[in-house]
C-alpha cells in the first residue's frame, strides 16, 4: 500500500517509505542517464518504474518505433537484486500536441511496441526484424477495426488497396 513518486522526490533526498516506487521519467534522449538513475534508485532498495524512453507525444516521424523497442528497463548495470526491483515501465502521452484528431495515430502502433517490449519474454523481444511482422499484423487489425494507426515503415496506404 505504498505510493509512486516522480524521480525528483528521490533525487531531493526526501525520506521515503520502504515500499515506495520511484517513477523515472527524465533524460529520454540519454539512456546512460536514466540507467544511472535506475541504478541509484534500486541501489537504495526502492522499486523503479521507467517511462523516460516511452513518451509517445514527442514529435517525430519515420521508423521512430525502433527506439521504443530498443529501450530495456533492465539494461542498467546492477546486481540481480537491483534488477528485480525494476518492476516495469509505462508509456506516457501528454497533451501539448495531441487532441482528438491525432491521439490514435500518435498512440498506435507505438503503444503496442511498448506493450510487447514490457509484457513479452526477453527472448521474444530481442530483434526488431522479428518484431516488425507481429506489429504490422496488429496495426492491420487496428485499421480493419476502424482505427487509423501510423505506419511502422514506408509502405503503401492500406486504405487505398481495399
Amino acid at each position: 500500500n505504498g505510493y509512486i513518486v516522480w524521480q525528483e522526490v528521490f533525487d531531493n533526498n526526501v525520506t521515503l517509505a520502504n515500499d515506495t516506487i520511484v517513477h523515472i521519467w527524465k533524460s529520454r534522449e540519454y539512456p546512460e542517464e536514466y540507467n544511472k538513475e535506475i541504478q541509484r534508485v534500486t541501489g537504495a532498495g526502492y522499486q523503479a518504474l521507467l517511462s523516460s524512453c516511452w513518451y509517445l507525444n514527442y514529435i517525430s516521424s519515420g521508423e521512430d518505433w525502433h527506439k521504443y523497442y530498443e529501450c530495456d528497463p533492465r539494461g542498467f548495470e546492477g546486481t540481480d537484486e537491483q534488477k528485480e526491483l525494476m518492476i516495469g515501465g509505462e508509456a506516457c502521452l501528454w497533451g501539448e500536441f495531441v487532441d482528438r484528431t491525432n491521439i490514435i495515430s500518435t498512440s498506435w502502433p507505438r503503444g503496442a511496441v511498448v506493450a510487447e517490449r514490457l509484457w513479452s519474454d526477453a527472448a521474444l523481444t530481442s530483434s526488431i526484424e522479428k518484431a516488425e511482422p507481429r506489429l504490422e499484423e496488429h496495426r492491420r487489425r487496428m485499421y480493419n477495426r476502424g482505427h487509423m494507426p501510423e505506419p511502422l515503415r514506408p509502405s503503401y496506404c492500406m486504405g487505398d488497396l481495399d
